[in-house]
């Protein structure tokens, strides 16, 4: 399962949709707010703010709508359909709750001057496809090195500066850029600036990151010759 990631920024008075995607989708706004209308005939309305989490279910007719004055920032996230969950691909969102995690009711663990809010948590949705946890990381400190046995994760970066180390490879992290982490690979992140470094963790499939989570030993540094 290979997680898929599209970042959209949608402009005041812009309409998307509507439209169904066939796929489990998670859309994470990251700025401004965000009309979604679902249903046969979109009859259903929510609203998105930033921070939270949206379900977008695969089979669901809907759309998106910026009603509001600034730029919206919308994250989707979405995988291969799981061919052992066939119906999965018809499914349609029948609870008369709104299908949003809102990221002020996301459970908060706090250690060592990281900062970990769970907003999509396993089994979120009636789905098995995602997590999605923020994280806030203080300057100067550094995730320890670990792995994921069971799902792979990616990495989004929205505030601040630093690196994180995959294998024996490092890569720089500013604002927007992404990074995948496959399964039960070494890594660690690592706050190298002078503010907080705010980042997003989407795991795949939907387990809690810090239970599938085992400690490793960062790798040997390759010699040039």
């Amino acid at each position: 399962m290979r997680i898929r990631l599209e970042f959209d920024r949608i402009a005041p008075g812009v309409e998307i949709g509507p439209h169904r995607h066939g796929v489990e989708t998670i859309v994470y706004l990251a700025g401004g707010e965000l009309v979604f209308e679902h249903g046969e005939a979109l009859e259903r309305r929510a609203i998105v703010g930033a921070g939270d989490v949206l379900y977008e279910a695969p089979a669901e007719q809907h759309l998106v709508r910026n009603e509001g004055t600034v730029d919206a920032l919308a994250l989707l996230a979405s995988t291969d359909p799981d061919p052992r969950r066939v119906g999965t691909m018809l499914r349609r969102w029948e609870s008369v709750a709104e299908p949003i995690s809102r990221g002020r009711d996301g459970a908060v663990d706090e250690r060592g001057g990281i900062r970990r809010r769970r907003i999509a948590r396993p089994g979120e949705f009636g789905s098995a496809a995602f997590t999605v946890t923020e994280v806030e990381m203080q300057p100067g400190v550094a995730d320890e090195w670990h792995r994921h046995p069971r799902a792979e994760h990616a990495i989004v970066i929205f505030e601040g500066r630093g690196v994180v180390t995959v294998g024996d490879e490092t890569e720089t992290l500013e604002p927007l850029k992404g990074i995948r982490v496959e399964e039960d690979r070494p890594h660690r992140v690592e706050n190298t600036g002078r503010t907080v470094l705010r980042y997003l963790v989407c795991s795949s499939p939907g387990l809690d990151p810090l239970e599938d989570r085992r400690t490793a030993e960062a790798p040997r540094r390759r010699l040039d010759a």
